[in-house]
């Protein structure tokens, strides 16, 4: 509930405090050249861009994430493909929709212990598992398709140049999502009821020396979907009275976190290697499914280029074709 208040929030605060901007007259612009007699300007824009910057899924650990030392998180890069249509309703100020691509990415890396209390139905028993992590490191990507909605606002410097500039909200779909891991895994165990300890040199009993190069898998605990807080702001120039390019900096950010903790039936966060009873062997789940990780949160920023189609509604205006 207090999740789809703070939806109504943002909407009602998007929609509702138009933006006026009055920043000089815009009259001898290259935009209101093709305009006689009228000072409304029904401008409509398309514009499509492609971007690359700093595209992180931030992290949230969880309190034993938090205290295994010698692990850490890192930021990835990514990139973002977007176009949209702007509809300019005033000479400063339009509307906007569009429809995207984002790929935000992350890793986590180290060398670090983990201890795990597991009962093994072969034995009747409960042992210890040891992980110990040599040169790890995990890459995680994360696939959106994303639905941005908001306000834009415009000022015009040159006849040919303007600044543009755009906030608002946006729904986005996670459409896939991938992790890898590699690195090398020591698993041992220590068996309290029998006060014996069993090194990594067993393989026939599942404690050997890993190379982790084939753990690959996604993520199994995704929200389908979520909302996210936009804007971008970048320098257009009217190369034509159709095209134009555009170039400025973006940035969105979610407004909640893209995953939902796993739990099993004890109410517990699954392990990051756990025993497959159909494989007989130890399975690498991989850090987002783990109990080391609590949320993920996307943030984007980066700068994005791309051109723009422009022209005039001639129902509306009276328009000279020149």
């Amino acid at each position: 509930m207090r999740k789809f208040r703070f939806i109504i929030a943002c909407l009602v605060g998007l929609f509702g405090g138009s933006l006026w901007c009055h920043a000089g007259p815009i009259a001898d612009t290259l935009h209101t050249t093709f305009v006689n007699k009228t000072n409304f300007i029904p401008l409509h824009v398309v514009t499509i861009t492609a971007g690359g910057g700093l595209h992180a899924l931030l992290p949230t650990l969880t309190e034993e994430g938090k205290n295994t030392p010698g692990l850490r998180a890192t930021l990835g890069a990514g990139t973002q493909i977007q176009g949209t249509y702007t509809f300019f309703f005033h000479k400063y100020v339009g509307v906007t929709a569009g429809v995207g691509f984002n790929l935000a990415t992350a890793g986590m890396r180290g060398n670090f212990s983990n201890r795990t209390y597991l009962y093994s139905e072969d034995n009747a028993m409960y042992y210890w598992l040891n992980c110990d992590y040599y040169n790890f490191h995990e890459s995680e990507q994360l696939y959106m398709f994303e639905v941005p909605v908001g306000v834009t606002g415009r000022v015009s410097l040159t006849d040919r140049w303007m600044l543009r500039g755009s906030v608002g909200l946006g729904m986005n779909i996670v459409v896939g999502s991938h992790f890898k891991g590699d690195g090398e895994l020591d698993t041992s165990s220590d068996w309290p009821d029998l006060n014996l300890h069993i090194d990594p040199d067993l393989p026939q009993h599942g404690f050997s020396h890993f190379f982790m190069g084939g753990y690959k898998g996604s993520f199994g605990n995704t929200y389908p979907l979520n909302m996210f807080v936009f804007a971008d702001f970048a320098a257009h120039y009217q190369y034509t009275k159709r095209i134009g390019f555009y170039a400025g900096v973006y940035f969105s950010y979610n407004c909640f976190s893209n995953i939902r903790p796993q739990l099993d039936a004890a109410g517990n966060m699954p392990e990051l290697v756990y025993f497959d009873n159909r494989s007989r062997q130890y399975t690498y789940g991989g850090m987002v499914n783990s109990k080391f990780i609590q949320s993920i949160t996307p943030l984007s920023v980066g700068l994005k280029f791309g051109i723009t189609l422009t022209w005039l509604d001639p129902l509306k205006c009276n328009c000279e074709d020149r």
